[in-house]
């Protein structure tokens, strides 16, 4: 072989020597590399599977957990839990028992998850999630008729809150108003939806007495729908609870003042100083309502935007978290502790309501003017 020859080999042989060098460096940097990025950023651990039944077990295990998820205390889960089954029909199957549906209907109300998340959260078919929602909503509803129901529907009693405008406000035994709960609705059904600021809704009438409980809740009326055409629809149902003689709701500017509804002024009767003070003293009883719909709101966040299911079921959606409400409300109170503090108490109707009991309301609402503003000027 020449010379020539020898040193060619001897070039090929020492470039494919640095070649394998350098593959060798860069695999070893390579490899580096993904070393520290594992450190940086290891991989997720493999989780346990756990079923939706194993989950909402393992919320019932701590108070905390329990409240956080399902909005309520353990005891009253368990409570509500037994209701709902032993007289208002929710079932447990081979497929669901009754605590993982209670504790999927709460955990989509109290965090407004579409059906697919709830789906993923759960462990389930979207047609078992759907089906099981359904069965939960309808025996909340049976369960709502014996919650959303007024005390004492004599109303024998006047509230102890009242007392500082007696004997003017004895005649209230609660307000009424209304509240837009957005919901997300077919395109086909939008425009029927759309509310004057341009979004798709519920107008959701309600009553609250003073304890800021739900006595009423009328809900599946379009969000097109002006509050007074609401309520006339909703005077038409079997549980409207009408005022009885001599009583009345407080209402808003936007509905008439009429037998059994008070309403503010408007216009230049709101401009005299007596208006001013009437309307002034009505919007502090009436703002009861306004904080009902905050609490209701922010413990059920469902209601700040009802994902998409079936109308029927989204309007239902809302009555039982009045339901929740209502029932959250009661427990609380039997679970406080007795104290020396005496609470006020209720007081009889007295005889200003009855003298007036068929005055009329425009002739009502200005003797109560007066008398308030005759008591702040002495």
């Amino acid at each position: 072989m020449s010379l020539s020859a020898e040193s060619d080999n001897d070039d090929t042989s020492g470039d494919r020597s640095y070649c394998f060098i350098e593959l060798v460096a860069l695999g070893a940097a390579v490899g580096a590399f993904a070393g520290v990025r594992y450190i940086l950023n290891p991989e997720p651990p493999m989780l346990p599977h756990v079923t939706g039944r194993q989950w909402v077990q393992m919320n019932l295990q701590k108070e905390q957990k329990c409240y956080d998820n399902f909005r309520m205390q353990l005891d009253d889960f368990l409570h509500l839990n037994d209701i709902l089954v032993r007289y208002h029909g929710l079932q447990s199957t081979q497929e669901f028992d009754s605590l993982e549906g209670l504790g999927m209907f709460l955990w989509a109300c109290a965090t407004g998850q579409p059906l697919r998340q709830i789906k993923d959260r759960f462990d389930r078919s979207l047609e078992a999630v759907t089906r099981k929602m359904g069965e939960v909503a309808e025996a909340m509803i049976r369960f709502s008729h014996t919650v959303i129901t007024p005390k004492d529907p004599t109303y024998t009693h006047v509230h102890h809150k009242l007392y500082k405008f007696a004997p003017y406000f004895d005649g209230c035994i609660g307000a009424l108003d209304g509240t837009h709960i957005p919901v997300q609705f077919d395109r086909n059904d939008r425009p029927i939806f759309l509310n004057r600021k341009g979004d798709t809704s519920y107008n959701v009438l309600a009553i609250v007495d003073m304890d800021m409980r739900f006595t009423y809740v009328g809900s599946g009326m379009a969000g097109s729908c002006h509050d007074m055409a609401v309520l006339w629809e909703c005077q038409k149902t079997a549980y409207f609870p009408h005022p009885p003689r001599g009583k009345y709701y407080l209402v808003d500017s936007g509905h008439t003042l009429q037998k059994g509804y008070l309403a503010p002024y408007r216009g230049t009767d709101e401009e005299t100083m007596e208006g001013h003070h009437f309307n002034m003293h009505h919007a502090s009883i009436r703002s009861v309502v306004e904080r009902a719909f905050g609490v209701l709101k922010a413990k059920w966040r469902i209601l700040r935007g009802i994902p998409h299911y079936d109308q029927n079921r989204q309007a239902k959606f809302i009555i039982a978290c009045c339901a929740l409400h209502n029932f959250v409300m009661a427990c609380k109170d039997t679970r406080q502790p007795a104290t020396n503090i005496t609470r006020a108490a209720d007081y009889g109707t007295s005889a200003w309501v009855d003298a007036n009991a068929e005055t009329d309301m425009e002739i009502v609402q200005r003797m109560i003017t007066d008398g308030l503003y005759s008591n702040h000027r002495s």
